[in-house]
C-alpha cells in the first residue's frame, strides 16, 4: 500500500473500523524489517510491536529511524525484557552500538547498568562503555562512575581511549583529570612539522596505522571505514603533506565546511553533539562517530549552538610514535585521485 494511501487512514478509528485494521497489518506484514515498518507504528501508535521494532532497528542500524525505533521499544512496557533478550543473543554488539546513538536517559541507564554488571562478558561491557562516550550524557555517566569509584577497573582503559576520541569542550577538564591520556609513545617531544615532512616514511605500515589509529571509524578510504568525517580516499591529491600532518595534530585548526560540529540541548535538558547530515522544516538528523545518526524533532530542540570544535579529537599523535605519525602520513599523501 502506497504512504498516500496510508497517511488518509491516520485519523480513522481503528477500533470501530475493523477493515482499516485488516489494511494496516498488511501493511506492517509487508513493511517487516525496514524503516517503513517503523514509520507505520510510530504514525499510527501501533502498541505491541517492541520485537519487530528491535529486528527492523537491527537491520538499519545506521538510519535515522532505527533511533525512532530504539525510542518507541523503550516506551513499550516489556522493553527491558526484549533488551536484556537481545544482549543475552547474537546480536548483542550491533543493540549496544544502537543505544550509542541515544542520550536518552532511560538509555544511558542501560548502558551504565551493562557496563558495570559484573557476570557480563568484558566485550560487551567494554561496547558498553564506547557507546556511552559517543554522547556527552553517555560520557557524563561515565565521569560520574569514576567519581563515585564504580567504573570497574578492568573498563578504565576502555574509558580513557574512548573519551579522548571524542570532543566535548564542557567535559575535557574533567576528562583529562579522570581519564588522561597516555603520554606520546617514546616519551619524545614530536618535531615541528617542517621537520616531520622531510623524513621518509612507510606507507605500507601507515595503511596499517590507518586501521591502529581508528581512523576508519569515521573516515572511508576507498572500500574501509565510514562516511562521517570528511572521506581521505584522495586526500593526496587535495592536500599537501604539511597540511595533513596539521590537520591530526591541530583538528581544530581547520574545519572542513559541512562538517562542523554542531551540539543541541533538548527541552528535557539531554546533549547531543554531532554533524548535521540532513535538515528539514520539523526535523535535524545527527551524523554520530561510526556512521550511526540521531534524529531530532526541531520542537524538542530547546538550544542549537555550532561549535569551533572539530568532532575529530585533538591528540591523536600521542597515540603513535613519531615514525608511525610520519608513515601515516606517507600513506594518506599516496592517495591521490587516478
Amino acid at each position: 500500500m502506497t504512504s498516500e494511501a496510508l497517511s488518509r487512514l491516520k485519523n480513522v478509528d481503528m477500533n470501530s473500523n475493523p477493515g482499516v485494521k485488516t489494511v494496516l497489518d498488511k501493511a506492517l506484514t509487508a513493511a517487516r524489517g525496514t524503516p517503513r515498518f517503523v514509520e507505520i507504528v510510530r504514525e499510527f501508535h501501533i502498541p505491541g510491536q517492541g520485537q519487530a521494532l528491535v529486528d527492523a532497528a537491527l537491520a538499519n542500524v545506521s538510519d535515522p529511524l532505527a533511533n525512532d525505533a530504539l525510542k518507541l521499544v523503550l516506551a513499550e512496557p516489556n522493553s527491558g525484557e526484549l533488551l536484556d533478550a537481545t544482549l543475552s543473543g547474537p546480536q548483542a554488539d550491533k543493540l549496544v552500538t544502537l543505544l550509542g546513538t541515544s542520550s536518552d536517559q532511560r538509555t544511558i541507564h542501560a548502558l551504565t547498568i551493562l557496563a558495570t554488571k559484573s557476570d557480563n562478558p568484558l566485550p560487551r561491557r567494554s561496547a558498553a562503555v564506547q557507546a556511552l562516550a559517543r554522547s556527552q550524557t553517555g560520557a557524563q555517566a561515565i565521569l560520574t562512575l569514576a567519581r563515585n569509584n564504580t567504573l570497574p577497573a578492568d573498563l578504565k582503559g576502555v574509558a580513557t581511549t574512548a573519551l579522548n576520541l571524542v570532543q566535548y569542550p564542557s567535559l575535557k577538564s574533567d576528562i583529562a583529570t579522570l581519564f588522561p591520556a597516555p603520554a606520546a609513545l617514546g616519551g619524545q617531544p614530536l618535531a615541528p612539522i617542517a621537520e616531520l615532512v622531510k623524513l621518509k616514511g612507510d606507507a605500507a605500515h601507515g595503511a596499517q596505522m590507518l586501521e591502529r589509529a581508528a581512523c576508519v571509524t569515521c573516515h572511508r578510504v576507498n572500500d574501509k571505514g565510514v562516511d562521517f568525517a570528511p572521506a581521505l580516499s584522495e586526500i593526496g591529491s587535495k592536500l599537501p603533506k604539511e597540511a595533513i600532518f596539521d590537520s591530526i595534530i591541530n583538528p581544530n585548526a581547520a574545519i572542513s565546511m559541512g562538517f562542523e560540529t554542531t551540539q543541541l540541548e533538548t527541552k528535557t535538558g539531554t546533549i547531543a553533539l554531532g554533524i548535521v547530515r540532513s535538515e528539514t522544516q520539523d526535523e535535524l538528523v545527527l551524523a554520530l562517530p561510526g556512521g550511526a545518526t540521531n534524529k531530532f524533532s526541531k520542537r524538542e530542540i530547546a538550544k542549537r549552538e555550532k561549535l569551533t570544535t572539530s568532532m575529530m579529537p585533538s591528540g591523536l599523535n600521542q597515540a603513535m610514535s613519531q615514525q608511525d605519525l610520519v608513515d601515516l602520513v606517507e600513506y594518506l599523501a599516496s592517495l591521490k585521485k587516478p
